[in-house]
């Protein structure tokens, strides 16, 4: 119930760009109701709970920014159904499918999606995207970690902070963004990189923290990166914003 509430606050306000805030409020409240202390719930419970709220925060938040960037009804439409299959899934998933990296991974690549419509369309400062940057992947991977119970959560957290704000603030310079023909699809060149990015460094700690990180492996995942860095790099006009 709350979870359809939550979507018809995302299409209907978020397509307003006057009443975008609006759907961000309803979003928070939704998604950080179990902030509330219940009955027998201990200090430690009642913020475990908060940190499990937080994938699905980030994720409702962007979703309501890509709403209101999104130009054409057609691509709004389109973000609203994936946006109610993603709430369908995490519905009937158990605490413990939630905290996949693959999840993460949608979470972030939505995340950076969002952010950098906002640095394209909106011309935000720059250091106000890159605190939003170094905020939603420091606290998505904390959150995920966190729940895991992995006791290197929050130095993993902050290095992979700090590298995805690097990143950003080196490719912001020269901000790209690649435009389907009829602008219904919008991909910033960052959001690209950081994804896969995230998706290489999420994959080794996944191998590692399971044993299976061998030197192919390894070199695997690294050839992946440069490949997918090169094809950007190569394609990519250096001389001013496009």
């Amino acid at each position: 119930m709350l979870a359809a509430f939550e979507l018809l606050a995302v299409y209907g306000l978020g397509r307003q760009s006057g009443w975008w805030w609006l759907a961000v409020v309803v979003v928070a409240a939704v998604e950080l109701r179990s902030l509330r202390p219940g009955v027998g719930v201990s200090d430690k419970g009642w913020v475990a709970m908060g940190w499990e709220r937080v994938p699905g925060f980030i994720m409702g938040i962007s979703i309501t920014l890509i709403m209101v960037l999104a130009p054409r009804l057609a691509t709004q439409v389109v973000v609203a159904m994936l946006y109610a299959m993603w709430l369908g899934w995490r519905a009937l998933q158990p605490a413990e499918h939630l905290t996949r990296y693959v999840n993460l991974l949608l979470v972030q690549a939505v995340m950076f999606e969002a952010i950098f419509l906002m640095a394209a369309i909106w011309q935000t400062p720059g250091w106000l995207i890159l605190g939003l940057i170094w905020l939603g992947s420091y606290s998505s991977v904390y959150a995920t970690l966190r729940q895991r119970a992995d006791r290197s959560a929050g130095v993993m957290a902050a290095t992979w902070g700090v590298i995805a704000t690097e990143v950003a603030w080196v490719l912001s310079l020269w901000l790209i963004t690649y435009t389907m023909r009829g602008g219904y699809v919008l991909v910033p060149q960052p959001a690209l990189i950081l994804t896969a990015l995230g998706y290489v460094f999420g994959s080794i700690l996944a191998s590692s923290r399971e044993g299976n990180l061998s030197r192919a492996r390894l070199a695997e995942y690294l050839v992946i990166a440069l490949v997918l860095v090169a094809i950007v790099v190569a394609g990519t006009s250096w001389r001013g914003n496009s």
